[in-house]
């Protein structure tokens, strides 16, 4: 009897199990009940795979397939399947197969075996990109990019995503491409970006396997080769990140958030359980955000962290609806018109004014300043900044120094203690002013670098040895890759021990992934603007869905 001969013994008796032509032994019985019962659900293409491996039982494979004895000629036959067989190994895995089927006996072996054929596939790979011009949400040109993969010699859409746009931006922040054809969408068209999707990046990531995002994140950085994306553009990379990271969790069954965490931590350093962020809830908006004479663009309000998710962001809901309500009867109707992010768009002239408007409505809605809900604020300060005078315009008509920029702001958080986070609080390269800043203010509350370090390792590393801040708002676009972001993220983390806020932008889409990214790299707060507008709820529903998976699972 030679090898293959040998090796297909089982797989022949198992078969003629299934005809009812072997005798088993008591012990053998209810193993042959149990596969006798799946017998008439079997389909054709498994049951002749199965024959075929055996070279004693060709014609019991041509009665199958042939009902009325249609006759091949055998021989050649026989020869051929034998040589396919052994090339590909078809006889010692199927029994791996049949063996693991008989061990476990499973209610549908049918499915058991399928599962334990499709692990000896090829594993799916990336098959192209494709890039194409939507809409953000300020009406606005951005990319989205489609991810198509090969599964079992198929081509199929596994994942979709977008990037976000900025409307205040840092001078260091990667390069958004756009056409800059003003007869089309006032050259905010991004068809070059999506050009680069299709015949720059998608031939480099061909057949690259999604279980390391950050392999695929560094290949498209290196085929850029410049630190801010101006090759490729890098709102045409964030989009593939985004797309890349929302596929390669769908092919492994994962939650986006645990794909990241373990492209983020690694699967050996997996947190056993995961953390909510706290929110960062756009409520009123002034700067470019809004126009008026208010120069802060964001103020925020901040639940407590020591309540469920599900509860902070119905709290924080709730002094939304009563803030709108009493600009309305304070100010009049226009005074709810909506800014970018979801915040109103009174037409305020302080900072006082807002935060006293905004500390009003939280006591009406019934939650105490300063415990239940806190504030917070996104200066956005090199948009009121005057690089030729290097002098600031904090109120309409008024121009102060650095020192004095810094003097107003601890006098602000003084008048108003339940102030937690300042944001961009001075221009992006006031250096000095920073470390002035973090020095009288940096042990009360967070410091928060954006346009300052624009997400990017390089500028978040000088922060630190310089002592610019203590905590850094993550805005993947800034940087182009969610790689990178994870770089950022641990800088913080281990090195200055500070707190990371991951962000949108003004210019939004309906996807989701920046809640997936708070939740994988462990953040402790999220931005993602008020609780209205379709394109910031999004995030926020998302983050109530992974609530309840991590509660079923007990793992928050």
């Amino acid at each position: 009897m030679d090898h293959f001969d040998q090796k297909t013994i089982r797989g022949n008796i198992i078969l003629r199990s299934m005809a009812g032509k072997f005798s088993f032994s008591q012990k053998e019985k209810k193993r042959r009940e149990k596969i006798q019962n799946h017998k008439e659900n079997c389909n054709t293409f498994v049951r002749i795979a199965i024959i075929y491996v055996t070279s004693e039982t060709i014609l019991e494979t041509q009665r199958l397939i042939n009902p009325n004895n249609v006759i091949f000629e055998m021989s050649s036959k026989k020869n051929q399947l034998r040589a396919y067989v052994e090339k590909h190994k078809i006889a010692e895995k199927l029994e791996d197969a049949l063996n693991s089927c008989l061990d476990k006996l499973p209610e549908e072996p049918f499915s058991f075996l399928a599962a334990k054929l499709l692990e000896l596939a090829p594993p799916p790979v990336v098959d192209h990109l494709h890039g194409r011009q939507i809409l953000d949400s300020r009406g606005n040109p951005t990319v989205e990019v489609d991810v198509y993969c090969k599964i079992n010699g198929e081509v199929k859409l596994m994942a979709r995503s977008s990037a976000p746009s900025g409307a205040s931006t840092g001078s260091s922040e990667a390069l958004e491409l756009r056409d800059k054809d003003e007869k089309t969408y006032l050259g905010k068209g991004v068809l070059k970006a999506c050009k680069n999707v299709d015949e720059k990046i998608s031939p480099v990531l061909e057949g690259k396997e999604l279980k390391s995002l950050v392999l695929l994140d560094e290949i498209m950085c290196k085929t850029d080769g410049t630190e801010l994306k101006t090759q490729l553009g890098g709102n045409s990379i964030t989009a593939c990140s985004f797309a890349l990271a929302t596929a390669g969790a769908k092919l492994l069954d994962q939650p986006l958030f645990m794909y990241l965490a373990e492209n983020f931590y690694g699967k050996e350093n997996m947190p056993s359980k995961f953390t909510l962020p706290v929110p960062m809830v756009n409520i009123l908006n002034g700067g470019k955000h809004a126009g008026g004479k208010l120069k802060i663009q964001e103020f925020m309000i901040v639940p407590s962290k020591d309540i469920p998710f599900s509860q902070r962001l119905k709290n924080v809901t709730t002094v939304y609806h009563h803030l709108g309500k009493l600009l309305v009867k304070r100010y009049g109707v226009s005074a709810k018109n909506l800014g970018d992010e979801g915040g109103f768009a009174p037409l305020l002239d302080t900072a006082d004014e807002a935060l006293e408007a905004i500390e009003e409505a939280i006591k009406s809605a019934g939650f105490t300043v300063g415990t239940d809900i806190r504030l917070a604020m996104d200066a956005a300060a090199s948009e009121f900044y005057d690089e030729k005078t290097q002098k600031y315009e904090i109120v309409e008509g008024e121009w102060v120094t650095t020192e004095e920029l810094v003097d107003w702001w601890v006098a602000l958080v003084e008048r108003h203690p339940a102030i937690c986070s300042i944001e961009d609080g001075l221009h992006e390269t006031d250096y000095k002013g920073w470390i002035s800043m973090q020095e009288k203010l940096g042990d009360k509350i967070m410091l928060v670098m954006d346009d300052v370090t624009t997400s990017n390792p390089r500028l978040i590393k000088q922060g630190i040895e310089e002592k610019w801040a203590n905590s850094l708002l993550l805005k993947i676009n800034q940087i182009g890759t969610i790689m990178e972001g994870f770089e950022a993220v641990r800088l913080i983390h281990n090195e200055l021990q500070g707190n990371v806020i991951v962000s949108h932008r003004s210019g939004e889409t309906t996807n989701s992934v920046i809640a997936d990214l708070a939740v994988g790299v462990g953040a402790g707060y999220i931005k993602t603007g008020a609780t209205a507008r379709g394109e910031r709820t999004c995030k926020y529903n998302r983050l109530l869905q992974i609530e309840e998976y991590l509660k079923s699972k007990e793992m928050l």
